[in-house]
């Protein structure tokens, strides 16, 4: 039978240490606010703890905390674990098969290299209404993992690691929260990652990985704020991208319902576009290939062109909305151009072009130059 144990300093509640030396299977630790030190760690096995303070930082656990190997499940509510040592705040083994649940906890790591939760194994990790701090949350090669994190943050915005590394193989769901910094996924990643109605700073994406994100922003205004390589899958709908997208390798995308500051495509690529907004500069190289419908490709005095196309690359367009804002058009090399347009500000287009064939611009008048 599970037991409820109430730990603090008060009468009639166990000491924190005596609770410790003393746990059992299915235990259920319910610690009033104050501070529990552990500086050598703890390892749990089929453990619930939960503070009883208003807040979750009034009641705070110094130290890191294991899961043991043949553990089932560990569940900390309410309470915050700050480790200020180069330790994982919470380490899962590579042995595991095992949950791990957090609900309106804070969980502090010491700002360092060191991932704040740690994930080997097989498990399921749950975040709800919970904060990580100064540090990453990263499932590693070995991991086969499901997250779910929902109404949750992770704050480490480093310009070296990664707030969420996913790697191994696994599912990773994202609602209605916030990263700071980039989430990764790597060469060896075989990943589903749903993003819905959050916000992250980053993504780069690699290996084999399925993406689909809805209604969600991506809000760094560098160059790559989106980078998608390898033999990656990536569906957009009702997105926010303030940066470059660049799409590489054997990438292929599907956009629709969203604004894009800037796009870049190189390699095998291939997008379709629908209903989507480009509002500064696009640009096809290589053999990438794009199918647009009902999509605006704005410029700006920022990019020389608003669209451009060069090496084998092949577009097709249709009822798209073209306006240069005194940015031009460029069809180089062996490129395809084959658009109708549905509306646009400019009275023509020229278009700087080598090949005037493989330009094809129905609904406007256009010229063929060369510079």
């Amino acid at each position: 039978m599970p037991r409820i144990v109430k730990v603090g300093a008060g009468g009639g509640e166990v000491h924190w240490h005596d609770a410790l030396k003393d746990l059992r299977a299915d235990d259920v630790l319910f610690l009033e606010p104050g501070f529990y030190t552990i500086p050598q760690g703890i390892t749990l096995t089929d453990i619930t703890i939960k503070g009883t303070g208003s807040s979750p930082e009034d009641t705070t656990i110094l130290g890191y905390i294991n899961l043991s190997s043949d553990s089932r499940y560990v569940t900390l509510e309410n309470l915050c674990v700050n480790t200020n040592q180069d330790k994982n705040s919470i380490f899962v083994p590579m042995e595991a098969n095992t949950y791990l649940t957090l609900r309106n906890c804070v969980i502090k790591g010491a700002g360092n290299d060191t991932a704040v939760i740690a994930i080997n194994g097989k498990v399921t990790l749950e975040l709800y209404s919970t904060k990580i701090i100064n540090g990453s949350v990263s499932m590693f090669e070995g991991a086969d993992f499901r997250l779910e994190m929902n109404d949750s943050y992770i704050e480490y915005p480093s310009e070296e690691f990664c707030s969420l590394a996913l790697e191994g193989q696994g599912t990773a769901i994202i609602n209605n929260s916030k990263i700071s910094g980039s989430v990764n996924t790597f060469k060896k990643t075989n990943v589903e990652l749903d993003i819905n109605n959050s916000e992250v700073d980053y993504l780069l994406l690699h290996g084999q990985t399925w993406m689909n994100m809805l209604n969600s922003k991506v809000l760094s205004r560098d160059d790559s704020c989106l980078y998608v390589s390898d033999d990656c899958w990536i569906n957009i709908i009702g997105s926010h991208f303030n940066g470059g997208v660049f799409l590489d390798k054997k990438t292929r995308a599907i956009v629709q319902n969203s604004q894009i500051n800037r796009m870049i495509a190189v390699d095998e690529t291939d997008i379709q576009l629908n209903n989507s907004l480009i509002t500064a500069h696009a640009d096809f190289q290589n053999e990438s290939k794009c199918d647009a419908t009902r999509t605006t490709f704005n410029g700006n005095m920022e990019y020389e062109y608003f669209l451009a196309l060069s090496g084998n690359a092949q577009f097709k367009g249709h009822n798209l909305i073209l306006n240069s804002n005194t940015s031009n058009l460029a069809v180089q090399d062996d490129a395809i151009f084959k658009v109708n347009v549905l509306s646009s500000e400019d009275e023509s287009l020229e278009v700087e072009c080598n090949k005037k064939p493989n330009v094809s611009i129905l609904g406007m008048r256009w010229t063929a130059i060369k510079k």
